[in-house]
């Protein structure tokens, strides 16, 4: 494909000149076509060489210009580094061909003639564009981050002369592989999801794991023909050790063993038994859980290079709550988070305080389902210890509202529920202020804690052990414990109780993660956000303006 480009591009220009005009075309030096070439990339944003598009990039344009328009890839071993470094992305989860890797390695062995010119520049551009790039992905991702990031200020981000003289240095000495990894997060959970991919893409090239068959819930004990193909299923996928040749039907205690374990690592129930949700999740094929690892790897670049040594962290997608000091997990939960209608979005915020027998206002996003409960039933608010407060914050007599004649929108009241055991917030709230107004709360509706699926709320989170946590974050266990808590909310008294120190909040969005220990973690795409970030992932261009992918 490329000698055919390079002998049509000498053809044409042969074809339309005259011969004083190639006589010019021939005198053009390298350094004259890179002028032209930087010069274009700047002004129209994107360059063609081939089937490959160049993009504009500020410390490309920066590099060029402030070498006078000089190749920058002079040195073999520079080239087959940068190609090695490309190559090994594909262990990131990304595709080496967004970054020309078979364009550049048939142009390295087919070699560039240095009369030509034009082939050499474009050549030279390619290479530069295909090294920061790469390097920008690794370090902030491919697609453009929604939701939580990491600090967005590395030299390689901008045109600046420290970050074009690092660009070159990097070039001149050849260590291109070392500067390229560099830029990867340096976090265990990222190196476990790394493995974890080359893990799925062997058991693929095995043939994967064959389905285990449809039909009754297997039960500890039981006896039944597609045991085999379970324990095989499980052996693959790390959950039960010992050999696979037991062609045994029962559902021993071993195996049963590894069922639980499998289920602990996808968000359900640990009983032990293979019902539909278990029997769909182990039937998830080998190919979708790779696409799964690869776009939670973006969204770690998005995040672990900045992370602070203690924060909480909230996976919407598994509805798990966690803390995190130093190496290790202090504090983990389940969640109640929105609705499929009322997402919880991802964002972070540091805490700043607990809130103990909170008030509710109702967001304006609720109002319309109240305003139908009580033209439903007139004794509503009553029951539920609700006032209607006017824009003064005084309370209103409901009896003189005719709540027939307004929407949600025109309502001209606030709805404020009392303290007390219906309020929906319980009796704690843990506050991290934000443009969502999303918050960690304890709710009156326990039950639904032992769901597998904790989509229930109108987007805030609510936490199935909120002492716990509030202990931790307080961070005075002899003042504020468990038991002292209790004791200050058992006197009615609403206080407000400051974090001694903010502890930063990321609420996040992973259907697959590794956890401190290095275990493998899968949970469903409840929001369908998976599909979106995986096309911007696999776009040959650049994905910086995949849309709100994470919203």
């Amino acid at each position: 494909m490329w000698r055919s480009w390079r002998a049509t591009l000498v053809v044409s220009a042969l074809a339309v000149a005259s011969p004083v005009e190639a006589q010019r075309t021939d005198a053009r030096s390298v350094t004259d076509e890179l002028k032209w070439r930087v010069e274009r990339l700047g002004s129209v944003g994107y360059s063609r060489v081939g089937d490959e598009i160049v993009q504009s990039h500020a410390l490309i344009l920066a590099a060029y210009e402030q070498h006078g328009f000089q190749p920058l890839w002079t040195e073999a071993a520079a080239v087959q580094s940068l190609l090695r470094s490309i190559a090994e992305v594909r262990e990131d989860g990304l595709d080496p061909e967004a970054y020309h890797l078979s364009a550049l390695t048939s142009l390295a062995q087919e070699g560039v003639g240095p009369s030509e010119a034009a082939a050499v520049a474009e050549l030279d551009l390619l290479r530069t564009s295909a090294l920061v790039r790469v390097m920008h992905d690794l370090r902030f991702g491919k697609v453009e981050p929604q939701g939580p990031a990491g600090a967005q200020d590395s030299p390689w981000s901008l045109g600046s002369g420290s970050a074009v003289d690092s660009l070159t240095e990097v070039i001149w000495s050849g260590r291109i592989r070392e500067a390229v990894a560099s830029q990867r997060p340096q976090h265990s959970v990222y190196d476990g999801l790394m493995k974890a991919l080359a893990d799925l893409r062997r058991i693929r090239l095995v043939g994967g794991w064959g389905p285990v068959p449809d039909g009754p819930a297997l039960q500890p004990d039981s006896v039944d023909v597609r045991v085999p193909a379970l324990r095989r299923r499980l052996a693959l996928s790390g959950d039960l050790g010992g050999p696979i040749e037991d062609r045994s039907l029962r559902l021993d205690s071993a195996l049963v063993t590894a069922v639980r374990s499998f289920q602990h690592r996808h968000g359900l129930n640990e009983d032990g038994v293979v019902g539909k949700s278990t029997l769909d999740a182990l039937n998830v094929s080998v190919d979708r859980r790779i696409d799964q690892v690869r776009v939670n790897l973006e969204r770690a670049r998005w995040v672990l290079r900045e992370l602070p040594d203690t924060f909480v962290a909230v996976n919407v997608a598994g509805a798990k709550v966690y803390l995190v000091r130093g190496d290790s997990v202090a504090f983990e939960a389940r969640a109640i988070v929105g609705t499929h209608f009322t997402q919880t979005p991802v964002f972070s915020a540091p805490m700043l305080y607990v809130d103990l027998n909170p008030t509710w206002t109702v967001p304006s996003g609720i109002v319309g389902e109240v305003l139908d409960l009580v033209r439903r039933d007139p004794g509503y608010l009553e029951g539920q210890g609700i006032r209607v407060v006017n824009s003064l914050g005084r309370a209103v007599d409901p009896s003189g509202i005719d709540f027939a004649h307004f929407t949600a929108e025109s309502f001209p009241y606030v709805f404020r529920q009392a303290p007390g055991p219906a309020n929906a917030l319980g009796q704690i709230k843990l506050v991290f202020p934000n443009e969502h107004d999303v918050y960690l709360h304890d709710t009156p509706t326990r039950g639904l804690f032992a769901r597998e699926e904790r989509l229930f709320s109108h987007g805030c989170i609510r936490l199935e052990d909120p002492l716990g946590l509030a202990e931790l974050v307080l961070g005075d266990g002899e003042r504020w414990n468990r038991e002292t808590l209790r004791a200050a909310i058992a006197t009615g008294t609403t206080p407000t109780l400051a974090l001694p120190t903010p502890v930063p909040v990321y609420v996040l969005y992973w259907t697959a993660m590794v956890g401190l220990d290095g275990e493998l973690h899968f949970y469903s795409d409840v929001y369908d956000r998976d599909t979106g970030l995986l096309a911007g992932l696999d776009a040959r261009t650049a994905a910086g303006t995949a849309g709100s992918l994470e919203r």
